[in-house]
């Protein structure tokens, strides 16, 4: 019996200790197991680095330069006017404005004659109204195209001064005939913002291309235009008078900053700009007026 009872309290020891033995390896297990608690705090800890160094590659990064006016026009005042015209071909349909001249014709300077003026790109249209000092005719209207005569050249409706009206409300005149040169230094179809633009570049680039030692063309500074800010350029070429192939020996352009569009043009004979060829400024312009085809009739005229 003793040994019985013995082997008994054996049996309940052994198995008290498996039990211990079990638990411990248990807890062990359970303590060698990831904390899935945790988890979401290291993955927040491991996203705030990567946010911090996105933010911070964001933050300091260099900004782009952006090139004054003044800067672009110093740097290729060729590509300033290329792009001020570009931008005129993208955004510009028709204006109205006012136009005023000067002009060395026949070598008398000719009083300072001051338009209204309508014009249109596309048909090329121009439509002027002389409010002051008119010269032979007081309203003109050219169409290209519309009207030719039998020599195929280009004609302008022309509205004479107050007596000649009393005898004809209007005559066709070839706009590059002899009453027109002996009235202007520039034809009809020369006329515009655009025109300003291209010619103060197409003589450049011919100059440029047939290397002409006395050709230059650059940015000189600022200066304003009745009010408005612009960037001067200048432009010399080998000018040997009015029957030479270069329109001027100094051509000074003002544009303007805030348009990008020529406000006054000055054309001279000399280095020393003491003889005026010409002098063109527009003002109160007015961009995208969308004239109705019928201000560029004779009917629109009244005529």
């Amino acid at each position: 019996m003793i040994q019985r009872q013995f082997s008994n309290k054996r049996i309940r020891v052994l198995v008290g200790l498996f039990l211990a033995a079990g638990l411990l390896i248990q807890y062990q297990r359970a303590m060698s197991l990831p904390n899935k608690s945790s988890a979401p705090v290291m993955a927040k800890a491991e996203a705030n680095p990567k946010s911090n160094m996105a933010f911070a590659s964001v933050s300091f990064e260099t900004p782009p330069v952006v090139e004054s006016l003044e800067d672009a026009a110093r740097r290729d005042p060729m590509g300033f006017i290329q792009d001020a015209l570009d931008q005129y071909d993208r955004s510009i349909r028709d204006y109205t404005c006012t136009f005023s001249k000067q002009e060395l014709v026949n070598r008398k300077m000719t009083k300072e004659q001051v338009m209204e003026a309508m014009f249109r790109e596309e048909p090329f249209s121009v439509r002027l109204k002389w409010i002051k000092n008119e010269d032979k005719c007081s309203r003109v209207l050219y169409v290209a195209d519309r009207w030719v005569d039998k020599d195929n050249q280009q004609l302008a409706v022309v509205e004479p001064g107050p007596i000649a009206r009393i005898f004809v409300s209007h005559v066709m005149r070839p706009i590059a005939g002899r009453d027109a040169r002996k009235a202007s230094r520039r034809t009809i179809n020369q006329f515009g913002l655009r025109n300003s633009l291209h010619l103060t570049l197409k003589y450049c680039k011919i100059a440029q291309d047939k290397k002409i030692p006395d050709f230059n063309f650059k940015y000189v500074g600022n200066g304003k235009v009745e009010g408005h800010e612009t960037l001067i350029f200048e432009r010399h070429l080998p000018y040997t008078g009015e029957d030479g192939i270069w329109p001027d020996r100094v051509l000074v352009v003002h544009i303007d900053k805030e348009l990008l569009l020529p406000r006054l043009c000055t054309a001279y004979a000399d280095d020393q700009k003491t003889v005026v060829l010409g002098r063109y400024m527009t003002s109160k312009i007015k961009l995208n007026a969308n004239l109705p085809d019928s201000i560029f009739t004779k009917k629109g005229m009244g005529l």
